[in-house]
């Protein structure tokens, strides 16, 4: 671990002492100085008081920061930018890591359900964890379900009610906040899931939306109308991912999932049937839909739905 990152964990606890933390990490006193500089260089309001360095926030997003609102054990990376956090989890899946979560400030090519691009710049939260969970894969219909549960909960403790739009959308009124992208790795044998990749994407500081987005997107912080700190919400969305194979298991988040819907007696639009009235969704969270007089069911990766 660098100077600056040790220095950082510490602060995040509380005040510090310089001349005692450089005895600790056998440095000068100048050496931690100058990393405290750089901390500041780089946006953490460190301020140097009568018995040592204290830390204000909210901070920018770090591991660190990530780390110190985490209650349960997770290996976290936070990177500033890449073209997909779900393609850098897979690859840490498929090395058989667990309980792993990646974080960018932005990405370049962020990518949706039915592969469309997602809006992401520097500002929002753009994470993924991979879980290995004992789940078959007839389970899968459940997973980006509770992932929207999961991550409303963890919105939720912003002071702010959150939505679902099936399958996958979190909004706030009318407007979409949050989306969710769930991809897995089947086993050899037996059908059973080897690893499960989880992306969010939550839109964060009031951002300038490209004109296609103006109408129907929004962020956290226009909406609360106070800061968000990043660690503290990356961290508590991590914690509710991380309750995602006994959530699965008992079902119970499914009623929870229904009572979000706000789409539950809408028209909306399929791409399948045209304009459809939507009658609930099942113990699979599969949609049920009223088809000019014909009940049936559309599973994740049938259709697109959109508000009419």
């Amino acid at each position: 671990m660098s100077i600056k990152s040790e220095i950082l964990k510490r602060l995040y606890k509380g005040e510090i002492c310089g001349e005692l933390l450089a005895r600790d990490l056998g440095v000068s006193r100048t050496a931690i100085w100058k990393n405290v500089k750089q901390l500041i260089s780089e946006g953490f309001d460190v301020q140097a008081k009568s018995r040592g360095y204290v830390l204000f926030g909210p901070t920018p997003l770090c591991k660190e920061g990530v780390a110190h609102y985490l209650n349960s054990f997770w290996s976290v990376d936070v990177v500033d930018e890449t073209p997909s956090t779900n393609d850098l989890a897979k690859i840490k899946g498929s090395e058989g890591c667990d309980r792993y979560a990646i974080i960018a400030k932005r990405q370049s090519k962020g990518r949706g359900r039915l592969q469309r691009p997602f809006f992401a710049p520097e500002g929002g939260i753009y994470l993924s964890v991979v879980i290995r969970p004992k789940l078959h894969v007839s389970e899968c219909g459940k997973i980006t379900a509770y992932s929207a549960v999961a991550t409303a909960r963890a919105i939720e403790k912003f002071g702010i009610s959150v939505g679902v739009k099936w399958v996958n959308d979190l909004y706030i009124g009318e407007k979409k906040v949050c989306g969710v992208l769930s991809e897995g790795s089947v086993g050899m044998e037996g059908g059973m899931l080897d690893y499960v990749v989880i992306g969010v994407g939550i839109n964060v500081k009031d951002v300038k939306f490209p004109s296609e987005l103006q109408d129907i997107a929004t962020s956290l912080e226009k909406q609360t109308g106070s800061v968000i700190d990043l660690n503290k919400l990356s961290a508590l969305v991590i914690e509710e991912l991380g309750k995602f194979s006994e959530e699965i298991k008992s079902g119970e988040f499914i009623k929870e999932y229904r009572a979000r819907s706000i789409i539950t007696g809408a028209r909306v639009y399929s791409a399948e049937d045209g304009e459809v009235t939507v009658l609930g969704i099942d113990d699979d969270c599969a949609l049920i839909v009223d088809a000019s007089g014909v009940t049936k069911k559309y599973t994740a990766g049938e259709v697109s739905l959109r508000l009419r």
